[in-house]
């Protein structure tokens, strides 16, 4: 019985973690994070990439786009797609504007349940359209490598694809034998301050860097930030990331939190290791970039350390 229960919550986990299930030469087979399997021609020639997070991975597995959705953050469109036909915001795609397009292929993600109902209507009317994660550098490597699959390629058939990657794999590899340093990441926004977890995309790359949080359970991902708590875990370094208007919540932070006696004590204001984190690196997903974010990330961990 135990082991018939095992099996089910390994199917059930498996279904979840979504992926590649089967490929040839002509289709590839995608299993969404929902569990729904999603055939797809390779090579397509009309595809819309609905989530503006998501056009600089495609772009960076070498695929053509002929309709993209808008961006908060314009520096976040390749120049391949900046003059595509617009289908709607991140959040909202707009159906009627991708249909108009023709797409054989349509690339949405699986975080806005808008995206999900787009992507189901889209189905119905006979056009492909799958849902991915991109939430972490992990997921980001994943969907590298599913986009260049898409397209009849490998990473490695990809020179600024494999470059990305072997970045990435070379600063963590500097940090190998480094003693680990302890930091608390904490997230800013207008809602308040809140303690994050390693599943979320800077603890991630925190972990693949050797480091150790001082938050020790994964989810929920985001819980009440303690000042008091802070204290007595008295992290190396502490790192913010802001959502929304930044200079704001600095300020905040300072007033609430800086300006107080005790956090003198603390040894990263003792050694000037609190930083608040760029937006561009750290709040949206980096893509191509994700080299310059770990090498960042890397020099705020281990100071004085060559990456």
């Amino acid at each position: 019985m135990k082991n018939f229960l095992f099996i089910i919550l390994l199917g059930t986990a498996l279904l979840a973690a979504g992926g590649v299930v089967s490929e040839n030469r002509e289709n590839i087979v995608y299993r969404q994070p929902d569990g729904l399997e999603i055939t797809i021609r390779k090579n397509p020639q009309r595809v819309i990439v609905a989530y503006a997070s998501l056009a600089p991975v495609w772009d960076l597995a070498g695929g053509k786009a002929v309709g993209v959705s808008s961006a908060r953050d314009k520096t976040a469109i390749p120049e391949s797609m900046k003059h595509l036909p617009v289908v709607g915001v991140s959040t909202t795609p707009s159906v009627e504007k991708i249909v108009a397009l023709k797409p054989d292929l349509v690339i949405l993600t699986s975080r806005v349940n808008r995206h999900l109902r787009a992507a189901g209507l889209l189905r119905r009317m006979g056009i492909t359209a799958v849902c991915v994660e991109y939430g972490s550098y992990d997921d980001f490597s994943s969907l590298l490598d599913f986009f260049c699959r898409i397209n009849g390629r490998t990473i490695a058939d990809v020179p600024a694809a494999k470059q990305v990657v072997r970045g990435v794999e070379s600063v963590c590899a500097k940090t190998k034998g480094l003693k680990k340093p302890r930091y608390a990441l904490i997230f800013a926004s207008g809602g308040g301050f809140l303690l994050e977890s390693s599943s979320f995309s800077v603890g991630r790359m925190a972990a693949m860097l050797g480091a150790e949080n001082i938050r020790k359970t994964e989810q929920p991902g985001r819980t009440q930030f303690s000042y008091e708590q802070l204290l007595l875990d008295d992290p190396d370094v502490i790192f913010i990331t802001t959502m929304g208007d930044a200079e704001g919540l600095k300020e905040k932070f300072r007033r609430d939190f800086m300006d107080r006696p005790a956090w003198k004590t603390l040894s990263a204001a003792k050694n000037g290791r609190v930083h608040f984190l760029p937006v561009d690196l750290f709040l949206y997903m980096p893509g191509p970039r994700y080299p310059e974010a770990f090498r960042e990330l890397a020099k705020l961990l281990y100071p004085g350390k060559e990456f």
